[in-house]
């Protein structure tokens, strides 16, 4: 027991440490950047660690990063895990920013950070997340009845 809250102490430690809850000023200065180029932007945010969120990238993102370039949509990817797993999906027109955090912190840590970043970001409680916001970072396809933030508006903003 002693040991496991120790590590707990250490992990918590190390991620205060680490700039801004896990992503660092210029990161949040290249997602804002990114936002207010493009008339709208997706924000992806996802873990390596979540089967969900693995499934939710190849079927309901992927197939659209090409429609949504296309249509001057910018694309920012927000991953927690190996840098390695997201090497298929850089681009010139993609802001991917990876981070080793421990999973159980960077759910709390993206929270916060999108908090800073966007207008009316409502705060989500697992992986993955989709947030489609315009240009003054104000979220486009969060659902205040279901309190989920679809995949309608993303695909919509991906048909050329």
């Amino acid at each position: 027991m002693k040991n496991i809250l120790l590590s707990l102490l250490i992990t918590i430690l190390c991620c205060s440490c680490s700039g801004q809850n896990g992503i660092s000023e210029d990161e949040k200065t290249q997602i804002q950047e990114v936002i207010e180029n493009h008339d709208k932007t997706l924000i992806f945010i996802w873990s390596e660690s979540c089967g969900a969120s693995k499934n939710m990238l190849e079927t309901n993102i992927k197939p659209y990063l090409e429609g949504l370039e296309k249509n001057n949509v910018g694309i920012v990817i927000i991953y927690y895990g190996k840098e390695a797993a997201v090497a298929d999906l850089k681009s010139d027109n993609r802001l991917i920013i990876s981070s080793n955090l421990p999973v159980p912190l960077n759910k709390m840590n993206a929270n916060k950070t999108m908090k800073k970043i966007l207008k009316d970001y409502k705060k989500f409680n697992g992986f993955p997340i989709p947030i489609l916001v315009d240009k003054n970072g104000s979220v486009l396809n969060y659902d205040s009845e279901s309190k989920h933030y679809g995949y309608w508006e993303i695909f919509e903003a991906a048909k050329y």
